[in-house]
């Protein structure tokens, strides 16, 4: 858990974002499986605190050839896994999940699979079908209560996440919450990677000797709040939901190992729910 003096969020942490656009790589298939096996082995060392779990728990699978779409659960509502079109991965490392900073104490809230931030409490499933499981989680001080609807969208060969936030308390605040995931497209390190309002993408070029396939978070329709944006981080590293800007490119950044995020701020009322709707989907 990580306490950070902040008066609110975005505005104040926006001016800390610089333009990075890296050169193209050049990298072979050789290199780029040895740096790839590099990075997982880094994440299978990590010590994971009690609740983590970078596992595959649920499969939901759907669609073949260029339909294809397959996405892993876990016990917590991380997506480990995800394969779009048939026998292509963009996302194979368990770093995705959610954020959280609350801008009245500072304190920030997070789950990405292999890490989490320490103060969240015990995940329940509250339902369950053969398309869509619904996770109901709460922070271990009482506060916040997420309760993610993940369901999948066989006719759109996507993923779509919903996500309520309550604010359990008796006063209003002023949060952020986020979805971030590192991305290695088609199983390849280095990227390139841009962003607008509503989406953050990463994807291999055509004719770069790479699979020319991507993957696009998107938010989908419109949010509670007016303050929201898509934006990549120029390293794969987690987002930290107090200090989400630290390592934001502006424009498009190339041949890199990246992550994309997703981002809504505003003001929670007491005792009330916003909800947020994004999905997951192949370029």
């Amino acid at each position: 858990m990580r306490k950070i003096a902040v008066a609110f969020i975005v505005l104040a942490l926006c001016s800390l974002g610089v333009a990075q656009i890296p050169g193209t790589h050049n990298l072979t298939k050789a290199s780029e499986t040895a740096a790839l096996l590099t990075k997982k082995s880094a994440i299978d060392a990590a010590t994971p605190s009690p609740l983590a779990d970078p596992g595959c728990s649920f499969l939901f699978t759907s669609g073949a050839g260029n339909t294809f779409f397959s996405y892993c659960l876990t016990t917590n509502g991380n997506i480990t896994q995800l394969r779009t079109p048939e026998g292509h991965f963009q996302i194979s490392n368990p770093i995705e999940g959610y954020g959280i900073c609350d801008a009245t104490t500072g304190i920030e809230y997070f789950d990405y699979a292999f890490e989490d931030s320490l103060n969240w409490g015990p995940t329940t499933v509250a339902s369950q079908t053969a398309t869509s499981m619904k996770f109901v989680r709460t922070t271990s001080d009482g506060v916040w209560t997420l309760t993610q609807t993940i369901t999948q969208m066989a006719s759109t060969s996507s993923v779509k996440l919903t996500m309520a936030l309550k604010n359990n308390s008796a006063d209003s605040r002023p949060a952020l919450l986020l979805r971030y995931t590192d991305v290695d497209v088609d199983d390849v390190l280095q990227n390139n990677f841009d962003s607008t309002l509503n989406s953050a993408m990463a994807w291999n070029s055509f004719g770069s000797g790479a699979s020319p396939f991507g993957l696009v978070l998107q938010n989908v329709g419109t949010p509670p709040f007016p303050d929201y944006f898509g934006f990549v981080q120029t390293i794969p590293g987690i987002v930290h939901p107090c200090i989400p800007f630290a390592n934001r490119s502006f424009g498009p950044a190339l041949g890199i190992d990246g992550s994309l995020v997703m981002a809504y701020q505003g003001i929670f009322p007491k005792k009330a729910t916003k909800t947020f709707n994004m999905s997951y989907k192949g370029l």
